[in-house]
């Protein structure tokens, strides 16, 4: 309870008398509570107890040498069993299982005057569905030096963090899907990824920063938009507060004889990384009743916010060392040729046909989808008041690393011919979005100055999105010839011995016997990335001088951007050189979207730096400022009180 000078006497007088007179009245009834004086305790006599020992080892003399003599290794019995599981491949016969028949390398095995041809087990369908989630808050108020003030939030940066994601969502077609479930949704969600393609750009309009390329295939590196020789490297751009390759030349500061002051608020780190490799299944030579599908997608998007506010007091720290924010978008999209291994000949040099194939069946649909999606949030929106004292001091408030990294190779069989009674839908999709609110403030209260070095960074910020789909071997498309439609309508019927139209096709020239997957529905293969980042880095920051000393040689050391959101996805698909024969039509698509949004109208901080610090500052010393500035009736208790902290204080992780 704060009161004037006179109730404050009266009261310590009230208090000294009450205590006076209490003493009075206990020294009065003092003799009739006097403590009787403790009795002596007399001991016990000692427990005797006798133990005897007896021990058949007798001690002897210290013996250097320890000798050992093993015990003797003539022969030793043993019992070695083993179980041995024979499984035998099941074949078919006219339409009926049969016993088994032995083969080696492919070769068919003779009963009688019949050849029989075994089956071996199919690919199966695999699907894999990885949700990655990292969030943190780190939002910190600290208060450091004999300065006596107080600074209260000038501005909600949740709100401004709020705006920049919304004003995102347009601009990012494939980041917010719903992972599907069955094939046949899968299969749907392949054939209308491209009118989420035709929907979006639609909505574009000039100035939107929004660069799309599109075509049957894209070849080449891309950066921001434009196609490179040489894309940049990720090292190379990284902040120097976060990499720790700062000026070697700067001089070690001795923290116990200068008065310094060290803050970061910012150096905070966010990484997405992904690697698919989808290498499961693969031919020279694809035959396919319906349609095939091919869609691949690169959409990259970066929106960020870094309006600053610093006093006029400081423009001259940040001359030497403020390096811009910077956000990059690269893509790779890429065929490498990879042709099949070379057939047999015989002896003249001529090409070995093949005599049978060799039958793999699956009844139904093959799925093959991994969906993977990586999201990080952070918030560390700082505030600190601080004054120097005599010795140094070094503050981290930021420096945050959240890292998702997800790696997965799905490795299969290769066939020589694979045969769909269905569709084909085969799409490759990477979506990364990076979102970063990085505006502060940094004012000075009252006449605060100081004669030592000082610098200021508070931006300096680095986006990053880097996404690469790689396609291992070619792709050429034509019609359906009429053997491959024999062989589709035999295998769709059951497993009678190959056409011969088709063990003579130049196809299979040099193959000894055809390895053939039948798949009677659809193939679905999708692979899909998504990738996210959010950080929220709004400080607030007020210098003030001393109230014990000046200390106006003092030197300052202030950062509060620094930061990098970084996604890397990586799609590599294994084949080799192919031939695809259809009896419906082909679909092929590629995509490149690369977006950037800068934002300037966030609103957090409407006035100079000087005068909000001013307004948010609540004066208990009247000693520091001049007459008039501040606030006076200001009331701490009425406005949120950051001294009491967040619900994260222990920075750990909220989610």
């Amino acid at each position: 309870m704060h009161m004037d000078q006179t109730t404050e006497a009266i009261a310590h007088f009230i208090g000294l008398f009450s205590q006076a007179v209490e003493e009075a009245r206990l020294r009065l009834d003092y003799e009739d509570f006097k403590a009787l004086p403790d009795t002596t305790l007399e001991p016990n006599e000692l427990l005797n107890v006798k133990i005897n020992i007896v021990s058949p080892y007798a001690l002897e003399g210290f013996s250097p040498q320890i000798e050992y003599t093993p015990p003797p290794t003539d022969g030793f019995d043993a019992h070695v069993i083993v179980h041995v599981r024979y499984n035998p491949i099941p074949f078919q016969l006219g339409g009926q299982s049969a016993g088994p028949v032995p083969t080696v390398g492919g070769t068919p095995s003779s009963a009688g005057d019949t050849e029989f041809f075994a089956e071996y087990q199919p690919p199966g369908s695999l699907a894999f569905y990885l949700k990655q989630q990292a969030y943190l808050e780190d939002n910190d108020y600290l208060s450091i030096g004999n300065h006596g003030l107080r600074l209260t939030p000038v501005a909600d940066a949740d709100a401004a963090l709020a705006n920049l994601i919304e004003a995102a969502s347009p601009l990012q077609p494939f980041s917010d899907l719903e992972e599907p479930g069955s094939a046949a949704e899968i299969g749907d969600f392949i054939m209308h990824a491209p009118d989420l393609a035709d929907a979006f750009i639609s909505t574009l309009g000039e100035g939107d920063g929004v660069i799309v390329l599109r075509g049957e295939s894209l070849e080449g590196s891309f950066l921001n938009g434009e196609e490179v020789e040489e894309l940049p490297d990720l090292e190379a751009h990284l902040p120097k507060k976060i990499t720790g390759n700062e000026d070697a030349d700067a001089v070690e500061t001795d923290f116990s004889t200068q008065s310094t002051m060290h803050v970061e608020a910012g150096a905070n780190l966010l990484v997405n990384e992904a690697t698919l490799v989808n290498d499961w299944y693969g031919a020279p030579v694809l035959a396919v009743a319906g349609d095939y599908v091919h869609f691949n997608a690169i959409s990259q998007l970066n929106v960020w916010s870094d309006n600053d506010t610093t006093s006029a007091a400081l423009n001259g720290w940040k001359s030497l060392i403020e390096t811009p924010t910077k956000a990059l978008n690269t893509a790779t999209i890429q065929t490498i040729d990879n042709p099949p291994p070379a057939g047999l000949q015989n002896a003249e040099g001529a090409p070995v046909f093949p005599t049978h194939w060799q039958v793999s069946r699956i009844d139904g649909d093959l799925m093959l989808t991994n969906w993977i999606k990586q999201v990080s949030f952070v918030e560390d929106n700082d505030i600190t008041i601080m004054s120097v004292s005599g010795g140094g001091t070094e503050i981290i408030l930021g420096n945050n690393t959240v890292i998702n990294a997800s790696s997965l190779a799905e490795l299969g069989n290769y066939y020589d011919l694979i045969i769909v009674g269905g569709n084909v839908y085969h799409a490759n999709i990477i979506s990364q979005t990076n979102i970063l609110l990085d505006d502060d403030i940094v004012g000075t209260v009252g006449d605060f100055q100081t004669a030592g070095s000082a610098s200021l960074s508070t931006s300096g910020n680095l986006l990053w999105n880097e996404a690469s789909i790689t396609q291992y071997g070619t792709m050429s498309f034509d019609a359906m010839p009429p053997s491959y439609m024999e062989a589709l309508n035999q295998l769709a019927g059951g497993a009678d011995p190959a056409p011969q139209s088709l063990l003579s096709s130049v196809d299979f020239a040099g193959v000894p016997a055809i390895r053939v997957l039948y798949i009677s529905g659809d193939v679905v293969d999708l692979q899909y990335v998504s990738q996210t980042n959010v950080l929220g880095d709004a400080d607030q920051v007020a210098l003030a001088k001393s109230q014990s000393s000046a200390h106006a040689d003092a030197s300052w050391e202030i950062s509060t951007g620094s930061n990098a959101l970084v996604n890397q996805a990586t799609i590599i698909d294994g084949g080799v050189n192919s031939t695809t024969y259809t009896a419906g039509s082909v679909y092929s698509d590629e995509l490149l979207i690369q977006a950037e949004l800068i934002s300037s109208d966030t609103n957090l901080y409407t006035q100079s730096a000087d005068a909000l610090i001013s307004e948010a500052v609540v004066f208990l010393s009247d000693d520091l400022v001049a007459p008039g500035e501040g606030d006076a009736n200001q009331n701490p208790s009425n406005a949120s009180n950051p001294d009491g902290g967040t619900a994260d204080v222990m920075q750990t992780m909220l989610g």
